[in-house]
């Protein structure tokens, strides 16, 4: 299971999809908290993204992919003043998601995460700035709950190719 849990991630982290349509949609890196390392995001369409990660979780490598979901809206309606000051220089949008996550030590340590957070993406730079919390529930070798958190930034690369309006 674990070989296989590894080639699924690897195929996720390397593979480009052909409906990607967000501007400047693979961003790279580093995020601080547990884990600590690089940080890799690649946007599927305009609200969901791929992202995956390695670092270091109290002193074991960690390697993670999350299928991600993003909603712009919910800043929208919020009447903060704080709130509408960053949303009209930026997309600031609330995501979840869920995917798989292992720790390399002694004992390979395999698990789901479930990561919650938010993202500011100003409007004139390209860059990304976020915060997450994700819950984990470890599967092996014994199964329990762990929890991530992390914040981090991404540069994001110019399109590698030209986009259609569909």
């Amino acid at each position: 299971m674990r070989k296989y849990s590894l080639l699924i991630f690897l195929a996720l982290a390397v593979s480009r999809p052909l409906w990607a349509e967000r501007r400047g949609d693979q961003g790279v890196g580093l995020m601080l908290g547990n884990p600590s390392g690089f940080s890799y995001k690649m946007w599927l369409d305009e609200r969901m993204a791929i992202d995956g990660a390695a670092g270091v979780d109290q002193g074991e490598f960690d390697l993670h992919a999350t299928l991600l979901f993003h909603n712009f809206t919910w800043a929208k309606n919020v009447k903060d003043s704080l709130i509408k000051g960053i949303t009209d220089n930026g997309d600031f949008p609330f995501y979840f998601g869920v995917g798989p996550r292992a720790l390399f030590d002694d004992k390979t340590e395999v698990g789901v995460r479930f990561p919650v957070g938010l993202a500011f993406l100003p409007h004139k730079t390209t860059w990304e700035f976020f915060a997450e919390f994700a819950p984990v529930l470890r599967l092996t070798p014994s199964t329990g709950f762990d929890a991530d958190y992390a914040i981090g930034l991404r540069y994001y690369f110019p399109a590698v190719r030209a986009r259609t309006q569909g």
